[in-house]
């Protein structure tokens, strides 16, 4: 079955329409099933992986996301974010004697910080950035519309 790839901007507005009324998404496969659905209002033959759908609603700055993640124990070289494939920054550290030593990377973008060791990302969880705000007055009568 053919599929057509859906633009960043176009995925960009499935992602806030699918986090709109859920405010948390405990799982990057649950979201993408919830933007999927939304895809497939625009247009049925939009498909998109679960990793550029994580990509997209966290650079959109639409979705705030909580990285829970395992340390594998390995000292492995790693540059980039194995959340959002963005450059890793060094965190250091002043020793005693003025040198300096690198304690930990973190990334610029998202919230993944590791130490000297590496780790993996296990479990994304997705909160709406900007959640509807609902404003209820003490005592104010609200009347539901019966139309004319």
């Amino acid at each position: 079955m053919a599929y057509r790839v859906p633009t960043a901007e176009v995925l960009a507005v499935a992602v806030s329409a699918a986090i709109r009324d859920i405010n948390t998404v405990g799982s990057q496969r649950r979201l993408t099933e919830l933007v999927r659905e939304e895809l497939r209002r625009i247009d049925p033959s939009y498909g998109v992986t679960e990793e550029r759908v994580r990509r997209t609603a966290i650079t959109s700055g639409l979705v705030l996301v909580t990285v829970e993640t395992r340390d594998t124990g390995r000292r492995k070289r790693v540059v980039k974010c194995p959340v959002c494939s963005s450059r890793l920054k060094r965190v250091r550290n002043r020793t005693i004697s003025g040198g300096t030593v690198t304690i930990g990377k973190k990334c610029t973008v998202c919230p993944f910080r590791m130490g000297t060791t590496r780790r993996v990302p296990v479990r994304y969880i997705f909160s709406n950035a900007h959640p509807r705000r609902y404003s209820f007055k003490k005592d104010e009568q609200r009347t539901l519309w019966s139309g004319p």
